[in-house]
């Protein structure tokens, strides 16, 4: 019997009790956190049952649970794991990849080689690439906009919405956080590529003039 099974009844620290009380709450991110905090403990094979299971909640506590094992101790094999369940299309929306892919992908990264972001580009599943573009908000988060905008600009002609629409908002972040000059450079390079959607997103925060432009 697996740990998703045995639990069932919501007993013991296992994949099926953390079924059990996600169920019991409304189901969203907040309560998803709230669940992963409860059962931080939870061992790696009961980890992995939630993250290879059919259930969108367990996968997202699953992520959730990854990225306080990176918190408290930086482990490589975290990436792998999660990277391995998103190469491997278990991820069926986008929330897997936007609470994981900045702390699990993108920050081990930040001061060595970005080589393996340019991987995840090359990658034939949408979510994946998607994860290359969120992981690069680490990057950003540290004032570097050439990462995030070399990635975007690996990415800007895809029409795939799941990657449009990250784009758009990493765009935004990288022009917050780590160069507005780059930004508005990018999106005169660049811009016309992206969908309306995203360059609304990506120019959301520029003085009026430069983004009634950039938007045109």
């Amino acid at each position: 019997m697996t740990g998703l099974q045995a639990g069932k009844n919501g007993r013991g620290n296992d994949a099926g009790a953390v079924l059990v009380a996600f169920a019991r709450t409304s189901g969203d991110v907040a309560a998803a956190r709230r669940v992963a905090r409860q059962f931080q403990g939870l061992d790696e094979g009961e980890r992995s049952a939630l993250l290879w299971s059919e259930d969108p909640g367990a996968k997202l506590v699953a992520v959730l649970l990854l990225v306080q094992a990176m918190r408290e101790r930086p482990d490589p094999e975290l990436t792998d794991e999660y990277l391995s369940a998103a190469k491997a299309e278990r991820f069926d929306d986008t929330a897997p990849v936007d609470l994981g892919a900045e702390e699990l992908v993108g920050a081990p990264l930040v001061g060595g080689s970005t080589g393996p972001l340019f991987a995840l580009v090359k990658s034939d599943v949408a979510m994946v690439r998607r994860i290359a573009v969120v992981a690069t908000l680490a990057f950003a988060k540290q004032g570097d906009a050439e990462v995030p905008l070399a990635i975007a600009g690996r990415l800007v002609r895809e029409r795939s919405d799941t990657v449009q629409s990250a784009l758009g908002w990493v765009l935004r972040e990288t022009g917050k956080r780590a160069s507005e000059p780059a930004l508005v450079a990018f999106l005169e390079k660049s811009g016309r590529f992206l969908t309306p959607a995203a360059r609304q997103t990506a120019t959301e925060h520029l003085a009026p003039a430069d983004r009634d432009r950039l938007r045109g």
